[in-house]
């Protein structure tokens, strides 16, 4: 029977709060960044995840085309039946299947998540400056 232990579960707890309050931080940097009079500052986020993604992509492209085969040539002397020569050769193969594809396709999907909380969090803060500046310009007309 597992014992309970409650420093685990205090540093748990405190990981997970540590990871959200990191997260909400990223988050209001995005809509702070989104809400200056230049649109590229909003973009610097979301653009330097979508590359973290594709380097995700990338390195398990490289991991999933990489099917070798070891192939091992043996001489054995007749008379004493002991090994004269012995050698290994790795030949890659490359067989790209459908599911791979697929693989990849969920991959970039997952990896690209952060990248569309951020491009939400932009959009919001770009329609809220919008909405400002239209406001602004309603009451210059009015007066």
């Amino acid at each position: 029977m597992p014992m309970f232990d409650p420093y685990a579960v205090l540093v748990t707890a405190l990981n997970t709060l540590l990871l959200v309050a990191v997260l909400a931080g990223v988050i209001l940097l995005e809509v702070w960044l989104s809400r200056r009079k230049s649109r590229w500052p909003g973009l610097i986020l979301p653009v330097l995840l979508f590359l973290l993604s594709l380097l995700i992509v990338v390195g398990n492209f490289a991991f999933l085309s990489q099917n070798s085969t070891v192939i091992g040539t043996q001489v054995v002397d007749e008379a004493t039946g002991e090994t004269v020569y012995q050698a290994q050769q790795v030949q890659g193969e490359h067989d790209w299947t459908v599911g791979d594809t697929v693989q990849l396709g969920v991959v970039l999907l997952v990896s690209n998540i952060p990248t569309i909380v951020l491009l939400g969090a932009y959009y919001v803060g770009r329609e809220k400056l919008r909405r400002e500046k239209l406001l602004a310009k309603m009451n210059i007309q009015d007066l």
